[in-house]
């Protein structure tokens, strides 16, 4: 009984378990089932104390006897394997630094930290410094955070998201490294990319819509940049450098003028 223990990660994903498969509330539910504090669990979680002995073991049973119906003997490969079976798992290591990076380019294109922190009443200091790699946020609001950017789900279930990009002159190599920071959060293998510009090259701004698509999901992104970018060999740099992580990408755009349809035959050759 003494030896028995779980990694942080089995920690998680027996509570998502015992929650139903919900990850929001899940850090509560488990301190009731198992009579320890919330905090207990959250440091369980991360990994700054041990699961071990009469509690993890209780844990593994109440798990099985939730997603099975009876009484068994466990062990850590039983676990293993039910998790596989009965959990609904996430792929991110969110201990990874550059995976909270990832999710900081991820909220920059939805929102803003400071909006987000709003909407989902979190302290906007501590997502801030939560996505900086320390452990400032609670479990739970780090699955609120995910649900709200569309990252709390099991890959092949259907999902439709849309970002929204404000261009100019001084953002483009920001932009272009979120982009692609939150393409790769999003899919696991390059998409097919189809891009298309909306209306000719006229008047102060001009825009394109980029519709990314891999399986089950399907992800629009809006572009919104000065014309002058448009027509300027940076602006198209932009598009190559933003989407270079695509297993296809097919360009729709009204010519209009022998500027734009040298420019074309030059990107052609």
């Amino acid at each position: 009984m003494n030896s028995f223990s779980l990694t942080p990660t089995l920690v998680r994903e027996l509570g998502y378990l015992l929650n139903g498969n919900q990850h929001n509330g899940w850090v509560d539910r488990t301190a009731e089932f198992l009579g320890v504090s919330p905090r207990t669990v959250e440091a369980w979680a991360r990994g700054e104390r041990e699961c071990e002995g009469p509690p993890a073991l209780l844990m593994a049973h109440l798990a099985s006897m939730v997603t099975q119906g009876t009484y068994l003997d466990v062990s850590i490969d039983k676990i293993e394997r039910m998790v596989e079976r009965y959990g609904r798992k996430t792929s991110l290591d969110l201990d990874h630094p550059e995976v909270r990076r990832s999710i900081r380019s991820v909220i920059k294109l939805n929102s803003s930290i400071k909006k987000i922190a709003q909407d989902l009443a979190i302290d906007r200091s501590a997502l801030s410094r939560w996505l900086s790699g320390e452990n400032a946020l609670g479990i739970d609001g780090v699955s609120k955070v995910l649900n709200h950017i569309g990252l709390n789900r099991i890959e092949d279930e259907p999902y439709e998201g849309l970002w929204r990009i404000n261009l100019n002159w001084y953002s483009l190599d920001e932009s272009s490294q979120n982009l692609r920071d939150a393409i790769k959060l999003f899919f696991p293998a390059p998409p097919a990319c189809v891009l298309t510009q909306i209306g000719d090259l006229s008047g102060r701004s001009a825009n394109m819509v980029a519709r990314l698509m891999y399986k089950k999901t399907a992800l629009t992104i809006e572009i919104n940049f000065p014309t002058k970018l448009a027509r300027h060999s940076q602006g198209l740099s932009w598009i190559i450098s933003a989407f270079d992580w695509m297993s296809s990408l097919t360009i729709y755009c009204p010519l209009s003028g022998q500027s734009q349809l040298d420019e074309a035959n030059r990107l052609n050759g």
